[in-house]
């Protein structure tokens, strides 16, 4: 059942004006000044109505191509634990032209629409595929970018690894908050708390990719559904001491246009640039020269994180209402150097 809903919703704030403010006393230390430059701004607010809204992506569809020349826009995904909802918010930039759908994927997925989903992150390649993640459940359910075709529900099998077996049993509430999808059919699983980690899967018997350039997918590369339903834990990276330090819990991952993975912390109010590559042989993941930013005050329960074309991190908030603000666009974060 496909839902359209009029663009009513409110929003805060002028697109692509961001910028960070400088500081205005001439006498601040430098260690003072760097930590201001770290907090982020809201620029802009937004309602989505999905109830708990727990992962954000970007979408990439024809549309997206035909906007005005010049225009920055964004077409996001989102969805909420509570509900097999998922939401399509398209914002053009030149125009500010908003349009919203909301689709329920329960019957295409085969599941009772009043039954909780128990998704916590939604991920995208730029052609046809979007998969969301049951933390609870231990799956992936992928899908048309229509909604309208279910390319198969993928169950992850962490018996392999038995350390991460044991803790996965104990805290099912404690599994898979984020995810990227990769080439050769694998997936990067951000694992929240006790312990957080990055745990790569794959189908049984693939050696593990790490993660850097060469093993993320490429723009108008299609991410290969495997065969196989179940999709085996290959490798794990558990924080560093520093990572840790600045990140209490782990609540989302993405790909930023520079190619790199950030990762928001909801317990720290913490978005955190990660180290370049990672290598199979590695088992820590830490951070990146020590980049982060601090999210604004008044945004509590961050849970969806994307970031734009032009470097400005969206974020979701996990809250019951569905008719209270619930999306926010930030101040841009600087690039990694290339």
């Amino acid at each position: 059942m496909r839902l359209a809903l009029a663009t009513c919703f409110c929003i805060w704030g002028s697109w692509g004006t961001a910028a960070f403010a400088e500081p205005s006393e001439s006498g601040e230390r430098k260690e003072k000044n760097r930590e201001t430059q770290r907090e982020l701004a809201i620029i802009d607010r937004y309602n989505v109505p999905i109830a708990e809204l727990s992962g954000l992506a970007i979408g990439r569809t024809v549309e997206d191509r035909r906007e005005e020349a010049g225009a920055v826009g964004i077409s996001l995904y989102a969805i909420g634990d509570a509900s097999y909802d998922i939401a399509n918010l398209r914002i053009n930039s030149s125009s500010g032209k908003i349009t919203l759908s909301v689709d329920d994927a329960a019957a295409v997925l085969g599941k009772r629409t009043a039954s909780a989903s128990q998704w916590e992150a939604i991920a995208t390649d730029s052609l046809d595929t979007i998969c969301m993640l049951s933390e609870t459940r231990s799956e992936v359910s992928c899908l048309d970018r229509n909604l309208r075709n279910d390319l198969g529900t993928f169950k992850l099998d962490v018996s392999s690894i038995k350390r991460l077996d044991r803790v996965w049993q104990d805290r099912p509430n404690s599994r898979g908050e984020g995810m990227i999808l990769m080439k050769k059919g694998h997936v990067l699983i951000l694992k929240e708390k006790q312990p957080s980690m990055l745990i790569e899967f794959g189908p049984e018997g693939d050696s593990p990719l790490g993660y850097g350039p060469d093993t993320f997918l490429e723009h108008g590369e299609a991410f290969i559904i495997p065969q196989s339903r179940h999709w085996v834990a290959l490798k794990t990276w558990e924080f560093s001491g520093h990572l840790a330090a600045l990140a209490r819990d782990a609540s989302e991952i993405t790909l930023g246009p520079d190619g790199r993975v950030y990762l928001l912390s909801q317990e720290s109010s913490t978005l955190i640039r990660l180290e370049r590559t990672l290598k199979p042989h590695e088992d820590v993941v830490s951070v990146d020269h020590d980049t982060y930013w601090k999210l604004p005050a008044g945004i509590e329960k961050a849970e969806g994180l994307v970031i734009d074309s032009t470097m400005h991190p969206w974020i979701g908030i996990d809250i019951k209402q569905k008719d209270k603000l619930n999306l926010f666009r930030l101040s841009p974060v600087d690039p990694a150097a290339q």
